[in-house]
């Protein structure tokens, strides 16, 4: 297929941009692309994971978002751009032997909640109010691999993450602008509110990234403080 007006394929950027990829990205970068879109394509300088037929930018990013403000900066220059993250509904660990013998297979007793994107976004929130920027949620079925051969870190005894791989999507939320960020806050919290109110109204371990991420993009502002406990309120 050839690349339209604007767009190169070089196969040495590819190799750049895709030799650490997981099965996880590449099979939510093949979800995303869409008829007639194209994947690893060279625009503004970069290489961008998909450029879907309509001209709009994806990027796939499972962690790390913040990585992606310089890029995405450029690219909103010219065009929307569509960050896809996913988050795991249900996470199955698979762990294997150095030769590939299966040792163990458990479910996590984790479940994220679109609350977990909060952990990458404080390195993203200049970008949150742009108009032109999408980040959509996706809440997946993971499958995640590891391998006991004393390469992993300490916490996990040696075990080491070796990929991760997409087994169902059960649904995404989309967020375009500060309006909708502001909707991730519960309604059932009272005008002032606390990170440990937040964390109870739904938001978990991951209020206190929420709190710092909607107050320095103009959503949450400071009103006080409850002991040594920062209060927070909706902006407007």
């Amino acid at each position: 297929m050839s690349a339209r007006p604007g767009l190169s394929r070089n196969p040495e950027q590819k190799g750049i941009n895709t030799w650490n990829e997981s099965r996880l990205h590449e099979a939510l970068k093949e979800r995303w692309r869409g008829e007639g879109g194209e994947t690893e394509v060279a625009l503004e300088g970069v290489v961008c994971d998909v450029v879907r037929a309509d001209g709009t930018v994806v990027e796939i990013q499972t962690r790390g978002l913040g990585r992606l403000k310089t890029k995405l900066s450029r690219l909103l220059e010219t065009r929307p751009v569509r960050l896809v993250f996913p988050v795991a509904r249900s996470k199955m660990l698979e762990t294997r032997t150095r030769s590939g013998r299966l040792k163990s297979r458990r479910r996590s007793p984790k479940h994220d909640t679109v609350y977990a994107v909060f952990a990458e976004l404080t390195g993203l929130w200049p970008l949150l109010g742009h108009p032109g920027l999408t980040i959509e949620v996706v809440h997946a079925d993971v499958l995640e691999t590891r391998v006991a051969d004393g390469t992993g870190s300490w916490r996990r005894k040696g075990v080491r993450i070796a990929d991760r791989d997409l087994v169902d999507v059960h649904g995404t939320e989309a967020f375009c602008g500060l309006a909708a960020w502001a909707r991730l806050v519960p309604a059932a919290l009272s005008e002032a509110f606390t990170v440990k109110e937040l964390a109870a109204a739904g938001a978990g371990s991951h209020a206190g990234k929420m709190a710092w991420t909607l107050r320095h993009a103009g959503i949450l502002e400071l009103c006080g403080k409850r002991g040594n406990a920062l209060v927070y309120r909706r902006v407007g």
